[in-house]
């Protein structure tokens, strides 16, 4: 985990429109115009892109990056990267080799409606809607971002122990931020053993777990997060879709 999220169809504009109104009221969110447009809909999977927000400069900037991080000492293409990086560990990102240059220097936002975690027997999976109960359309997950030589940007989610109200789906999740913890993780005024601690942690209570139809690899749409019907989930018995080595759940290693 994190292997799946609902990014869902708003276009970049709109996302960007909600972000300035709640993130940074008055200020302004500039674009890179050169960036890969983001995968949109609810079935986004690691190597595809993701918009991003980090801060450049006195501002902050909007982008996109591929998720799956390749580190800026890397020499290959990002294809080539073959270490398992689409989700890294925040008690111990800052000192693998791997993410901490982006530790120091790619901190980023990966706005996202929220993400799938499956739960059940082995043989007879479903996926859940994992999301929170807040008043905004879309969620802050926190990341990491690293820029190779070509300038493409690639990327990260940071992922944390799972509060006790989510532990029985996976014993870790996402890093979820409020406002105030965004500030804080983009610009460093949170010392680092507090964001380890506790950002993300102040959600307890307020996820909401959605049990929705099994789905394939390639299925997309909102009927993806649409309630299951109890009988549905009963007899069903395909398998969760597999990523990249055949996984049929992803789960971070970092």
């Amino acid at each position: 985990m994190c292997g799946r999220l609902i990014a869902g169809d708003m276009t970049q504009a709109q996302m960007l429109a909600i972000i300035e109104g709640f993130l940074y009221p008055g200020q302004s969110v500039i674009t890179e115009t050169d960036a890969p447009p983001a995968a949109t809909g609810f079935n986004v999977k690691p190597t595809q892109q993701v918009n991003i927000l980090f801060p450049q400069g006195a501002g902050i900037t909007a982008s996109t990056a591929r998720w799956w991080l390749v580190p800026p000492w890397f020499k290959g293409e990002a294809e080539e990267w073959k270490a398992t990086t689409f989700n890294a560990k925040i008690e111990t990102a800052f000192e693998k080799p791997t993410f901490r240059d982006a530790w120091k220097h790619g901190r980023c936002l990966v706005p996202a409606m929220g993400y799938y975690e499956w739960s059940g027997p082995k043989a007879n999976r479903i996926p859940n809607f994992v999301h929170l109960e807040t008043n905004h359309p879309i969620h802050l997950f926190a990341g990491l971002h690293s820029q190779m030589p070509d300038g493409r940007r690639t990327c990260t989610l940071l992922t944390r122990p799972a509060l006790p109200e989510i532990t029985d789906l996976h014993p870790r999740m996402p890093v979820l931020l409020s406002p105030d913890e965004a500030q804080g993780w983009l610009d460093h005024s949170a010392p680092d053993d507090e964001i380890r601690d506790g950002f993300g942690t102040h959600w307890e209570g307020r996820f909401r777990v959605q049990p929705v139809a099994k789905f394939g690899m390639k299925d997309n749409g909102p009927q993806l997060i649409e309630p299951l019907e109890e009988d549905e989930g009963a007899t069903t018995t395909t398998t969760p879709p597999k990523d990249q080595g055949g996984q049929a759940d992803l789960f971070d290693l970092n």
